[in-house]
């Protein structure tokens, strides 16, 4: 149960990193900034945790070993560009369709991706069938993204192409997760996971933000100006980082994603009750996205437990 709870937190906090992020990329204008900032902040704490962490520090020696005698592949290293494709993607996309939309979107990429990381053998937990539990419960994923952007389709423009691409960042979560699962395997710390993660984001942004706003002529207005918790991606990202490398080896890709994902939309569910961004309508189709999307845990799931 304890790995079932940390999945569920994490997606929950995945909801509340996409509301703050939304918010900061509607106020600076650019989706690429709040990506950014979330990869430098969370660099920058899980260094200083892992610098203060014994077991940590002991565990980037063993991934340095790992790799070396390559036991620990080098593309494992690389979790953290698929980290800033997920969120460039979602603080563009949030202010538009709002949390749970978004969720919803992602959550279909999520268990798609995760299907295929898990038959490839990409993560730590090894190759794993695809059985018609699984096939069924990817269909059941992709269905509730189509009802819960059902009532959209007139009120927010466009709002398919911004699902797809909600779709499309929930795809990337799934290797991320896995490559960041074998970091966290080899060693022995989720936490070095996490810091292999942030830091290569944070590279991997940093020159695309440097691009953009000197050769697109990307602007950033008011960088500071935004509310307070809209800063703190970087916390929550260090945070759900490290929690989805400790118990992935544990439940595998996919069902670790469609466990975290029932707890993102239940997440995304309540923000847009309580913080919805403008034009927000909850309705029957978002809940009806959280019961199928529970449904699909339990065909994915329970086998397992």
């Amino acid at each position: 149960m304890a790995p079932a709870l940390i999945a569920v937190s994490t997606g929950a906090l995945v909801a509340v990193q996409s509301r703050g992020n939304g918010e900061l990329s509607r106020h600076v204008g650019t989706g690429l900034f709040p990506a950014w900032l979330t990869m430098v902040s969370g660099a920058a704490l899980i260094v200083l945790v892992v610098c203060l962490h014994a077991p940590s520090r002991k565990g980037m020696v063993l991934a340095r070993s790992a790799v070396s005698a390559g036991a620990l592949p080098r593309i494992a290293l690389i979790g953290g560009i698929f980290g800033s494709m997920f969120l460039v993607t979602q603080s563009v996309t949030v202010p538009i369709i709002g949390v749970a939309v978004f969720s919803v979107g992602a959550v279909a990429g999520q268990t798609t991706g995760s299907l295929a990381v898990d038959r490839l053998g990409i993560g730590a937990a090894g190759r794993r069938a695809i059985t018609w539990q699984r096939v069924v419960a990817s269909i059941l994923a992709v269905a509730a993204v189509a009802i819960g952007i059902s009532d959209r389709l007139q009120s927010a423009p466009g709002a398919i192409v911004f699902a797809a691409f909600a779709f499309l960042a929930g795809v990337f979560i799934a290797p991320q997760q896995a490559l960041n699962g074998r970091v966290a395997v080899s060693a022995r710390s989720p936490f070095v996971a996490a810091l292999v993660n942030f830091v290569g984001g944070a590279i991997a942004m940093t020159l695309v933000i440097g691009v953009a706003l000197a050769i697109v002529g990307v602007t950033v207005h008011d960088p500071l100006g935004a509310p307070w918790w809209a800063y703190l991606g970087g916390v929550l990202g260090v945070t759900v980082i490290a929690g989805a490398a400790a118990v992935v080896p544990i439940l595998g890709v996919l069902v670790f994603s469609l466990i975290s994902v029932f707890g993102q939309l239940a997440g995304a569910l309540m923000l847009d009750i309580v913080a919805p961004t403008p034009g927000t309508n909850v309705g029957w189709h978002l809940l009806a996205g959280l019961v199928l999307t529970f449904a699909a845990i339990v065909m994915a799931g329970y086998r397992r437990s």
